[in-house]
């Protein structure tokens, strides 16, 4: 694990006003470099906001840090991370009865649910302006990075970590699948990605479509499935119709993949 990373997080001066608390960027460097247990971890990442005058502000250091950590550092990485995450959830809620009102975490008392991890999450990582560019120059970091958001959101929601919820995965999934778009690079990364959602949660989906669950996310009019914001076995046909089809055309082994998980 190189240092550069974890140095570019902190701010030079070591102010945390413009980087991560050096005494959360060290505690999960230990974590990696298995010099710490998960729940020593988990303590020491979170110290800084427990001993805060103003908690709700020092929050969303730690959880840019944590989301940045899930999507930049190797892929190998994830797995303890999300741990971490959990671990984190397990801990016990601080005491902050001299914190002034104004500055308790707006989301919620801590940690049960990571409040607000899920909301900085997607303020980060969740943009659609990659879909707006006429000419993607490059193609495979797009493609990249979008199949290891995936990766990263289903593990959450299927590990229910953060509460991060399967709306995200059906948003995925069904943009990808019930749509048309006249750009084919577009549709081959979305494809990719929801490819990853499909082989993560899969049987979460099956679930969703045998209780005819409803979602916000499959409420959208898209051009391919107009027939409501259920999850019914027919539009799980659907998706599979339509994997097959994709299948045919482009020869992805993400896709195969994705239709062994369905």
């Amino acid at each position: 694990m190189s240092d550069a990373w974890f140095a570019h997080k902190l701010a030079p001066d070591g102010d945390i006003e413009d980087g991560v608390h050096p005494n959360e960027a060290q505690a999960l460097k230990q974590l990696l470099r298995n010099q710490i247990s998960l729940q020593a971890a988990a303590v020491a990442i979170t110290k800084p906001i427990e001993t805060s005058s103003n908690p709700n502000l020092d929050l969303a250091r730690l959880w840019g840090f944590m989301a940045d950590a899930l999507i930049e550092l190797p892929a190998e990485n994830v797995g303890l991370l999300l741990a971490l995450l959990q671990a984190i959830e397990n801990l016990p809620q601080p005491d902050f009865s001299k914190v002034e009102k104004a500055n308790l975490p707006a989301h919620g008392a801590l940690w049960r649910g990571l409040p607000g991890f899920g909301h900085h999450f997607a303020d980060a990582y969740q943009s659609d302006e990659w879909r707006k560019t006429k000419n993607i120059i490059n193609i495979d970091d797009v493609r990249a990075f979008q199949v290891r958001r995936a990766n990263v959101e289903a593990r959450l929601a299927v590990g229910a970590i953060g509460r991060i919820p399967i709306d995200w995965g059906y948003e995925c999934v069904a943009d990808a699948l019930e749509r048309t778009t006249d750009n084919p690079v577009v549709l081959d990364i979305e494809v990719s990605a929801a490819a990853e959602w499909l082989f993560i949660a899969g049987e979460r989906f099956r679930v969703g479509a045998a209780q005819a669950e409803e979602s916000w996310a499959l409420a959208r009019h898209r051009t391919l499935w107009n027939k409501g914001n259920t999850m019914t076995l027919e539009r799980l046909t659907f998706w599979k119709r339509r994997l097959e089809e994709l299948k045919n055309a482009s020869g992805n082994d993400e896709v195969e993949r994705a239709l062994k998980s369905l």
